[in-house]
């Protein structure tokens, strides 16, 4: 068995494959007369194949960049996770899994992000619950009391997408995990027709006519004549442009019932509205989150106020270049983590030092938890490990 990077010619295999794991209704013929059509996307395409060539399983390492502490990190977007039926409980996920690892790891990358069909399926390779939003369902009637301020206007495909990026571009500054789009993210996010689709795009300006925010929503038919509106992305850089863009939505109290909305989890929606009876709440999860590089990781954290050490003995049972004793020092702004004999003051798994690291957990909730094991300095640990904002609106 021969795990790899797949050739051009053999993206065609890797659909087909593709296609019969996820039951997808495909008609390949005339990709399999243009070799050109077919093998675009072949560069992100890991496969294994048996002595005789066949393609048994593959999945898409796709190369992602993301917010991280205040910097932008290299992110592995894992996607297209496929096994032949017949192939199926014979390691093929595992060793490719392996050859993407070391890939990542020698390419620089600091985290390795998917959105799982189980969750305790992708824990086997090092991955954890790392982020969670508030599906809401608000009736459109309880935006009534948001007040209009600033103005609005439809964005139409062809018209300067420019200072809605930049907008976007600010409000992830400071989320960890958010996505940071490149040109084909941004085409993809545009690709919609309002008059085809049922898809649109509003922004919102503040009173000197500067973008502040936007909404991106589309319509779901529930019943006879009665739609939900389902937001796909709302963006604001303050609490302005996310009232007024409350108080617009509630001017389609006549076209829609509800408002569903994927709220991230920082957000204190209730505070905006008098009556939370009013707002359905789901909690979801939102993918895993999985450490490539802890050393090289750990050195990007924000320090604390002040200074402080602490020890932190990592395991990582799936990929053991990460095994190792931690310390983490801090002083004047600056961090630095190496790598140290002494005894640890917390001993986690690989799957909670992401949790911790991004600020989705806290070393108090993980060890009520059973899942670290703290042995000194636990109020140091959380000021280090402290709560952050976190988001992610791209799935792949």
């Amino acid at each position: 068995m021969v795990a790899r990077p797949i050739k051009p010619e053999e993206k065609l295999q890797a659909r087909k494959l593709q296609s019969i794991a996820f039951l997808l209704e495909s008609d390949f013929s005339k990709l399999e007369s243009n070799l050109e059509e077919s093998s675009q996307g072949f560069e992100t395409t890991r496969a294994i194949f048996n002595n005789e060539g066949k393609m048994c399983a593959c999945m898409e390492l796709l190369p992602f960049k993301a917010r991280f502490d205040g910097h932008t990190i290299a992110l592995g977007g894992i996607g297209g996770v496929v096994t032949l039926p017949e192939e199926r409980r014979k390691g093929h996920i595992r060793n490719i899994f392996s050859l993407c690892m070391d890939e990542m790891f020698e390419n620089g990358y600091m985290f390795s992000y998917l959105f799982p069909f189980s969750h305790e399926y992708y824990r086997k390779f090092g991955y954890e619950i790392n982020m969670s939003s508030r599906q809401l369902s608000i009736p459109l009637s309880a935006t009534a009391h948001f007040e209009h301020q600033g103005s609005i206007s439809q964005h139409i495909k062809g018209m300067d997408t420019g200072p809605i990026q930049s907008v976007y571009s600010k409000y992830i500054s400071d989320k960890n995990l958010a996505i940071v789009r490149d040109k084909s993210l941004w085409d993809e996010f545009f690709d919609n027709n309002p008059y085809k689709d049922n898809v649109y795009i509003y922004l919102w300006h503040d009173r000197d006519d500067c973008l502040r925010g936007y909404v991106k929503f589309s319509t779901k038919r529930t019943s006879g004549h009665s739609h939900d509106m389902i937001i796909g992305e709302l963006v604001y850089l303050d609490r302005d442009a996310l009232t007024g863009i409350f108080a617009f939505l509630g001017d389609f109290t006549s076209q829609f019932e509800n408002l569903v909305w994927d709220c991230p989890e920082h957000l204190d929606i209730l505070s905006y509205f008098p009556e939370p009876y009013d707002i359905g709440q789901r909690i979801i999860t939102n993918g895993m989150n999985r450490v490539i590089n802890a050393k090289n990781a750990l050195n990007l954290l924000s320090p604390p106020k002040g200074s402080g050490e602490v020890v932190v003995y990592v395991v990582d049972s799936f990929f053991d270049k990460n095994t190792a004793c931690y310390k983490i020092m801090w002083e004047s702004g600056s961090l630095e983590a190496t790598t140290t004999q002494k005894e640890p003051d917390m001993t986690l798994d690989i799957r909670q030092l992401a949790q911790l690291m991004t600020g989705y957990k806290n070393p108090i909730s993980l060890m009520e938890a059973g899942k670290v094991e703290v042995r000194s300095k636990l109020d140091i640990l959380t000021r280090l490990f402290a709560p952050k904002k976190l988001y992610i609106n791209d799935k792949f």
